[in-house]
Order: C-alpha cells, then structure tokens, then sequence
C-alpha cells in the first residue's frame, strides 16, 4: 500500500487511453506522454499498459507502507528516495516507510510512477485512465491523503535506460510539424503562412484538455467558426481571438472552432514536456512523412536496452551525490543541481 502524501500540481491514474467511447462524450483519455508512460512499466516488469500515476508539474510525494519495486520516468532529471537522488528512466527496491518525492523538473512536465505488479485499482469504461471533463472516472483521480493498494508484486527490478531514446524524440524542440486541413491548405493560404511564419510562446494555461499558445502576431481571420465536428488528439484549433490551441486526451469529442490541421502522434511528447513561455514554430508534414518517422521511431523504442545497474550514493559536505552503473558500464551521476551521462568509451 502506498500513502499520498501529497498529489502534486495534478495527478492522476492514466494507461494508454481508451478507443471508441465517443459515443459516451468520452475523449481518448490516457497518458500525455505515452512513451515515457510505457518506459515505466517496462522498468517494472509489468504488462506495458498497467495502470500508472501520472504527474504533471511535480510536487508529488508518497510513503510506502510495505517493500515493492518502482520506477519513475519522463523528462531527464531525478527523483527521491528519503531525500537521495536516484535517476529518472531507471527502477529501484524501496523498503516499508520510505518516502518517494517527485520534484518538478526544468526539463519537462509530465512523470510516470509505477509499481512491480501494478495497483490494485478498477478499469472504468474499459481503462484505468482517469478522464479530465467528464465525473465518471473520479475514483481515478489522485489526492492527497488517499492510500491505494498494490496487486502481488512480480518480482524485485533494478533497471535503467540510456537517456539516448529521451535526447532524440521525446526532447522539447523548437520545431513542431503539423499537417494542414485539405479545405485550410486550399482556401486560406494566408492563414497557413502566418502559421508558419509566426512565433509562439506555450502558455501557463496548460492542462490535459489542451495546450494555449500566445503569439504578438494574432491570426486574425475572417473564416467564421464550423458546425461542430469531430476532434481529436493533436486538433489544432484557431479560436476568435487569433491564438491556436493544440487538444491534448481529454479534450472535448467535438468542436466548432476553425481545425487549421492536426500534430503528429510522434510530436505529442514533445509539446506536453515544453515548458511555460518555450517559443516554438510550426514546421508543414504531410501524412506520409508522419507515418514514417512514426514508424522508425516505434522500431527505435522497441530495440531500448534495459540494463541492471548498481547505485552508490555518496555523501559530499551537505550533499548527496548518486551514481548508478550499467552492466554495460555506462555511468549516469547525478545531484540535486545536475546530471551527467558517462559513456564506457
């Protein structure tokens, strides 16, 4: 069992989502970052799509009430373990009565939090993802306070990963690829341009429905808004007040804002892990292009290498310093102000 010492900014049970309910007005749901939220059930040795807590922005501590395995994954940076460092994208033993913190990180938004076996919580309409809009799924969402018990622990896992996979795909960049709208692409020229040209800055007003961007150069426009029609994740939208959100999981089944077009599945990860006030420009795909970096990418993820490690926490004056070493010799230090990647070579 775990006690929620505190639940963070926000968090909540998600897995990969959950299809075809939008008859229900339910969204696809599910993890933001879905790769880093498969990383860390791998980590475990669990069934890639077990239950996890996803944790957006940080501030997150809990207390184990027995002996279990876990893993925390997402933007490169570390969690605690009683007030040590252990890296992110690696697993760990914990004992009865320590006490795991996820502190925010400059490097990302969103963590994943799983356990050896899983918890032992219920599906709701077929997914253990909590859903934002909606009160069906509010057992799934995390307060602090609450205790949740584990399903039978597999076994003990010491994993960890090369932060390689996280550098080339998973990183925020400053170039997000969109595919345009057929009717925009054709009888808006003016408003793709601007979209292409223009600057934009991510907002503070971040949340699983949806991403706000700000920009000096609204797009303003004359195209009216559409009879409410299907959206999806990626959707992007162009409001009266000429500044675009991008729909995130939980965002609303339909809408009758203008669709300027649609981010790649493969660039998800990275606009939910960009920071407040990150600039970033759109940069024009196709569906085609997007299929093939998606399935390189997919490839890529399934050739990860999980490697056992050793940790050694050294204490220097008033800090702790961990080091954690692969089977394969890599070397991964990291502090309270700091990480380092050592290769062998």
């Amino acid at each position: 069992m775990i006690n929620i010492i505190s639940s963070g900014l926000f968090s909540s049970f998600q897995d990969l989502g959950r299809f075809g309910k939008k008859s229900l007005g339910v969204s696809q749901s599910g993890s933001l970052d879905k790769y880093s939220f498969m990383i860390s059930n791998i980590l475990c040795g669990n069934k890639i799509n077990e239950g996890a807590i996803e944790i957006i922005g940080g501030g997150f501590l809990c207390e184990f009430l027995n002996s279990v395995s876990i893993s925390v994954s997402g933007p490169i940076g570390y969690y605690l373990i009683n007030n040590k460092c252990v890296p992110i994208n690696s697993s760990i033993k914990v004992n009865k009565n320590d006490v795991l913190t996820i502190p925010s990180n400059e490097n990302g938004n969103v963590f994943y939090f799983s356990i050896a076996g899983g918890f032992d919580i219920e599906e709701i309409i077929g997914s253990y993802s909590y859903h934002q809009p909606s009160n069906i799924t509010d057992k799934l969402k995390i307060s602090s306070g609450q205790n949740y018990l584990m399903k039978k622990p597999n076994s003990e896992f010491q994993k960890m990963i090369s932060p390689s996979f996280y550098q080339k795909y998973l990183k925020p960049v400053n170039d997000i690829s969109i595919i345009f709208d057929q009717k925009i692409e054709e009888k808006n020229k003016k408003i793709v341009n601007k979209l292409l040209s223009n600057e934009f800055t991510i907002s503070d007003q971040l949340s699983r429905q949806g991403i706000k961007l700000n920009c000096k150069e609204k797009l303003v426009h004359s195209i009216g808004n559409e009879i409410s029609s299907g959206v999806s994740l990626g959707t992007v939208q162009l409001p009266p007040n000429g500044e675009p959100i991008i729909l995130l999981n939980d965002s609303q089944t339909t809408g009758g804002y203008t669709k300027l077009g649609k981010i790649p599945d493969f660039e998800i990860s990275r606009i939910v892990q960009s920071k407040t006030l990150r600039k970033i420009k759109f940069k024009k795909t196709d569906i085609y292009k997007s299929n093939e970096v998606m399935k390189t990418m997919d490839s890529e993820f399934h050739s990860i290498k999980f490697s056992d490690y050793f940790l050694f926490i050294h204490k220097i004056k008033d800090s702790f310093i961990s080091v954690q070493i692969s089977e394969n010799d890599s070397i991964i230090a990291i502090s309270s102000e700091q990480l380092i990647n050592i290769n062998k070579e």
